[in-house]
């Protein structure tokens, strides 16, 4: 599982990417804060190759606990499709925490079916 979280400038917006890479080792683990600081979000795209549906989590706030905490925002992505969910105008957070799992239930703690799952989230 890979989390990588790109920085850029632009005259109207600053924002980030944050890109979370689950192919090679499906997992439930809760990627905590990965922005590092306060903002909004404005886009997820999910790139799921599994064969079976995925979820992916979102969740605001300090200290989420899987199985426990209950996702602020989910998005189910059936197998084998790529979606993309926007808000317009974005979604404020605190710190944004995001994990993948296979169960509809937004305190689902079940690892995705197989690898093969990439999210990317557009923030400011």
């Amino acid at each position: 599982m890979a989390l990588k979280v790109s920085g850029f400038s632009s005259a109207a917006l600053d924002y980030k990417i944050i890109y979370f890479d689950n192919q090679n080792t499906p997992t439930a683990a809760i990627q905590e804060n990965v922005t590092g600081t306060s903002g909004r979000w404005y886009s997820v795209d999910v790139d799921n190759k599994s064969g079976s549906a995925v979820y992916v989590r979102m969740y605001d706030g300090f200290g989420p606990v899987l199985g426990t905490s209950a996702s602020h925002w989910g998005f189910m992505v059936p197998a084998t499709t790529a979606q993309r969910f926007e808000i317009p105008g974005g979604a404020p957070f605190t710190a944004l925490n995001l994990w993948t799992t296979s169960g509809d239930d937004p305190k689902d703690n079940t690892a995705p079916a197989s690898n093969g799952v990439i999210v990317t989230v557009v923030s400011s």
